[in-house]
């Protein structure tokens, strides 16, 4: 049986990893999952435009500037509400399921 999206399903998995196994607040959880969504590229899911259409909401959410990604979605989930951060959170559990 073929795998489908067996690099963004292993680096989404590390993600919610990150996003489940820490006691820090859900902003610095969100920080530490930042770096397995980025190694995800949107062109991975280029066959499935409802999954492309969705990952690019939750990098839309992270980083909404494009020229340093990985470093504006530092400072965003930084100063991100709790909601907004559990928004994400629950939004990138959300696209793993549909993945996986």
């Amino acid at each position: 049986m073929d795998v489908r999206y067996p690099v963004a399903r292993r680096q989404l998995f590390e993600a919610v990893k990150a996003l489940s196994t820490s006691a820090d607040n859900i902003q610095a959880r969100l920080i530490d999952a930042t770096d397995s969504l980025l190694a995800v590229t949107i062109d991975e899911f280029s066959t499935d435009p409802e999954l492309t259409i969705k990952f690019a909401r939750i990098l839309d959410l992270i980083a909404v500037d494009r020229d340093d990604v990985a470093a504006i979605a530092v400072e965003t989930a930084a100063y991100m509400s709790d909601a907004d951060a559990c928004l994400i959170a629950a939004l990138v559990c959300d696209f793993l399921y549909e993945v996986a």
